[in-house]
């Protein structure tokens, strides 16, 4: 994991890496577009009354003021400055020197573990192994916690399945078996395409799709 990842993993008591992982980005950067050049080509410009040199500051019709601009890069110093002293703090280096590796810069995990940002090289078994010698654990048994399949999902691979399974010598004269999946696989190409956050749609009955 790098920047945000590499962050929250400080907490651990091992940082583990494989050798080709990238890692670091310690770092933060900021993006606030804005959008009054583009308006301006059109014909368009933005102009105001404001009771203090903060109104509207973040109009995208307008460009940020250098106050605006000034706080956000002192927001943005002072975040980096934080996660820098983190890093230190955690890894027992100096401020100094984790900004010398720092600044948004990436390192591979072989180049991490000689700069001192990460404790192991190794995979998620080695991980796993010494998180259970750290517990004093004999025996132990790696569960993933992961979301049960959709219907959707579950429907999506069977569907795979089965066009893997058309994909071999057939039957001239197709079973119904075959005849009712390839009806059932253009109806719900269909039905998936129906993606409306409002699920609003307004359907003809006698035209034909095709995808």
């Amino acid at each position: 994991a790098a920047s945000g990842g590499y962050w929250i993993s400080l907490a651990s008591d091992e940082i583990w890496a494989s050798a080709t992982t990238i890692t670091g980005s310690i770092g933060i950067i900021a993006i606030i577009p804005t959008f009054e050049g583009t308006l301006k080509k059109i014909g368009i410009n933005v102009d105001g009354v404001g009771t203090t040199k903060f109104s509207g500051a973040f109009s995208p019709a307008r460009g940020l003021s250098e106050p605006v601009k000034d706080i956000i890069n002192q927001s943005i110093q002072q975040g980096y400055k934080q996660f820098v002293a983190q890093v230190a703090q955690s890894r027992g280096l100096t401020f100094e020197a984790v900004d010398a590796v720092a600044r948004g810069r990436v390192w591979s995990g072989l180049a991490a573990k000689e700069l001192g940002l990460i404790d192991r090289l190794g995979g998620l078994r080695e991980a796993i192994n010494s998180a259970a010698e750290r517990a004093n654990l004999s025996e132990f048994e790696v569960v993933y916690i992961e979301d049960p399949p959709t219907f959707e999902d579950t429907l999506a691979a069977f569907l795979e399945e089965t066009s893997i399974l058309g994909s071999r010598p057939r039957p001239t004269n197709p079973g119904p078996v075959q005849t009712l999946l390839a009806n059932l696989n253009e109806d719900l190409r269909a039905l998936f395409a129906l993606n409306d956050p409002k699920n609003v749609y307004a359907l003809c009955l006698v035209c034909r799709l095709s995808w």
